[in-house]
């Protein structure tokens, strides 16, 4: 009788990010990979032709009886322990007769679940008082790597460093506009673009796909229903299981494509050397980090991002913290435009929508905790979104939340809503918000351009203009807000004390300047339905990067903010 078995990685993000080191969380995040690897599976009698799915630390393979799958998984699990230390798995097993394979994936899963939550943790006596602690991860040193006392974990990772930077060789984009330069992902999170003399801050983002579970569960219950052959069902599960690996790698393509096609030379006239990545506004472009390669003409641009986890839906990314919520929403917006086969309606192709969690912290934050509060912030946009189609009725789309700074050990977004943006029962964030308009009129889209700004015409935005100056050519006038950051501060205070106070002074301003009101088509007040998203725009003036490509060739564009010393590294 066939056999299916089932393999889940555990505890995937705790391995990951035990060590705050880029380089320790990308060999994990290749070794996590690398276990449950069509190619790694395929061992011990196993062939290829027998993997199901091996994506996202998971994989299901098939077997003809099970003596077979449980001689198999003796030896890979022998095989995890040896290559992975300190890496968890639950395997499970399910028999099935010929014709029920649909089935056997359905109840497979739910043998999946009982197996996680009902199984004995493992507990082992990693060391006693008087050995050494790893200087990573705090548990027992057994080796002596890069002059540091590390674990035999630690020391299998760094093992395979050069085999986890090659994973990600593939994506490297060619910088045309810079010629003879060449683009490398950065292995330390201080090489990720900070500026000097500024506090630097990095974005974690998490995205994963809505509602994939089911969708799964309800191609399977059709396929039950419907009697779907074997062979069938198996076509079917690799093709979308296929999809969903093609998507993450395209959205991630999309993302260093974007970043990319915005490093410009810098500008001729003043005088400087190098690079620099080019947005809106122009106060917030950088230069990226930069080192010379004497093979080559040119030199080296370490790109602004690092793609760490992959896996079809589920992508995490860390990258320098300006452009870290453009390349969310650029992420999303990919997501919805390719459908995945057998996932819809009567087994049509079906485009599923994403959620984005951005956490942006100081760059020496610990990692982890910077990693669970975008996973946390993701899991808000998904409640939030889930709440808006019940209210509407449609489907809103993609959802993205963030927040900047560290948060406690522990709390949830909504203890840290509360805490920070909640006075005399007003809220003083909109957090999160829908990519598009879709069932919402107040989105990213309206938040991005005529809010924050500068949009794509004068307009009354916090960082917009108002007109073109007529004695200046190209040159445009501030308004009433990007003229006074004075003014955007004091209403940055005033929105503390509630909408009254906002209407009074908006009024006060209006008397003295008449074209003065709050941009966005906001009322006077700045609430609506007791909350507001000024506190949301003038938090992100300073921060928010939206990467913009030069529209024309040669000296570029006015870039300021080239006066930090390019940092070479060999």
């Amino acid at each position: 009788m066939p056999v299916l078995t089932a393999i889940d990685i555990l505890g995937i993000q705790r391995y990951v990010f035990a060590s705050n080191r880029l380089r320790d969380a990308l060999a994990a995040s290749w070794m996590v990979d690398h276990v449950t690897h069509r190619t790694s599976l395929a061992r011990w009698g196993l062939t290829e032709d027998r993997v199901l799915v091996d994506a996202g630390g998971n994989a299901i393979v098939e077997f003809d009886s099970q003596d077979r799958a449980r001689a198999w998984t003796t030896q890979y699990t022998r095989w995890l322990n040896d290559t992975a230390p300190g890496l968890e798995s639950a395997i499970v097993h399910r028999q099935y007769e010929h014709g029920q394979l649909a089935w056997a994936l359905r109840a497979m899963q739910i043998d999946l679940a009982v197996a996680k939550s009902g199984r004995r943790p493992s507990t082992p006596q990693l060391g006693l008082g008087v050995t050494a602690s790893c200087e990573v991860t705090g548990f027992p040193a057994a080796e002596l790597s890069q002059n540091e006392l590390v674990s035999p974990r630690i020391k299998r990772l760094r093992e395979r460093n050069q085999e986890a930077k090659e994973r990600w060789v593939k994506y490297l984009p060619r910088l045309e506009q810079l010629d003879g330069w060449t683009a490398e992902f950065p292995d330390d999170l201080d090489l990720l673009g900070r500026s000097y003399g500024q506090t630097s801050m990095i974005g974690i983002l998490h995205i994963d796909g809505n509602d994939v579970g089911q969708a799964m569960k309800e191609w399977l219950d059709r396929s039950i229903e419907d009697r779907v052959a074997d062979q069938e069902v198996r076509s079917q599960y690799r093709q979308w299981s296929e999809a969903f690996d093609m998507l993450g790698d395209l959205v991630l393509r999309v993302m260093i494509e974007r970043v990319s096609r915005c490093i410009c030379p810098a500008e001729k006239a003043s005088g400087k050397q190098g690079c620099v990545v080019r947005g809106l506004p122009d106060e917030l472009s950088f230069a990226p980090i930069v080192g010379k390669d004497i093979t080559k003409s040119g030199g080296i641009v370490l790109l602004p991002l690092r793609p760490i986890l992959l896996g079809g839906d589920d992508l995490t990314v860390v990258c320098d913290g300006r452009i870290a919520i453009d390349l969310a929403v650029t992420a999303l917006r990919k997501f919805v435009e390719h459908p995945i086969p057998y996932l819809g309606t009567d087994g049509q192709a079906k485009c599923l929508t994403a959620c984005a969690g951005v956490a942006i912290v100081k760059a020496h934050s610990p990692f982890y905790r910077g990693y669970e509060l975008a996973e946390r912030l993701c899991r808000s946009a998904k409640q939030r979104r889930r709440h808006a189609n019940q209210a509407t009725g449609i489907e809103t789309g993609c959802w993205i939340d963030w927040h900047i700074g560290a948060a406690r050990t522990g709390d949830s977004v909504e203890d840290i809503r509360k805490r920070q943006y909640q006075r005399d029962g007003n809220i003083l964030t909109m957090r999160p918000y829908p990519v598009t308009a879709e069932g919402r009129s107040q989105c990213w889209d309206w938040f991005d351009k005529e809010l924050l700004g500068p949009g794509d015409e004068a307009n009354n935005s916090f960082r917009g203009h108002l007109k073109p100056d007529d004695e200046a050519i190209g040159v445009l006038v501030p308004n009433v807000w990007s003229g006074s950051r004075s003014r955007v501060k004091r209403l940055e205070s005033l929105v503390q004390n509630g909408p009254t106070e906002v209407e009074r002074q908006v009024l006060a301003w209006g008397t003295i300047e008449s074209k003065l009101r709050l941009p966005g088509g906001l009322p006077n007040c700045g609430f609506s339905d007791g909350s507001t998203p000024l506190t949301d725009a003038i938090e992100l003036m300073d921060l928010h990067l939206r990467l913009e490509p030069p529209s024309h060739s040669g000296d570029g564009s006015r870039i300021t903010g080239m006066g930090e010393p390019q940092r070479e590294v060999s």
